[in-house]
């Protein structure tokens, strides 16, 4: 299940954090413990692993509202009680799907520089299906150069 995310009329103001505090809520009341979303990269606990390039990119650019948010929706999520997944996904390309696809733990492995949507997709419904990588955030990725 995702969620994504809410807009404030009045100021302009996107958040998912709140949509996804709202869905853990409803989550709770219905039983409902499964859920695995997209994160990303250098997102919540992963910004350690960023280089200060990328760092001071993200700080001087309009994505660190983005990344603001990533890492409010991953406080929100690792405080449920549910059995999560927060896919931290590379750059996202809308290229053909392909494979391999590959998930690691953070700081297990230097991961590739993209993923395709469809990819990323496949990533959380098979992690929802196969019960796997549960109250992790795996980085997902599915090419090298």
């Amino acid at each position: 299940m995702t969620l994504a995310g809410t807009f404030h009329l009045r100021r302009r103001e996107y958040s998912a954090i709140g949509a996804n505090a709202v869905t853990l809520t409803v989550m709770a009341e219905q039983g409902i413990r499964r859920i695995a979303l997209t994160s990303s990269q250098g997102a919540g606990d992963d910004w350690a692993r960023l280089n200060p390039l990328m760092k001071a990119f993200i700080n001087l650019s309009n994505i660190k509202v983005g990344f603001t948010d990533h890492t409010g929706v991953d406080q929100v999520v690792r405080a449920s009680d549910t059995d999560w997944t927060l896919a931290r996904a590379v750059a996202l390309t809308d290229r053909p799907a392909t494979r391999p696809l590959h998930a690691a733990a953070p700081g297990t492995t230097a991961p590739g520089r993209w993923i395709n949507r469809t990819d990323l997709a496949r990533f959380l419904l098979d992690s929802v299906e196969e019960e796997t990588w549960i109250r992790r955030a795996p980085l997902v990725w599915n090419a090298r150069g």
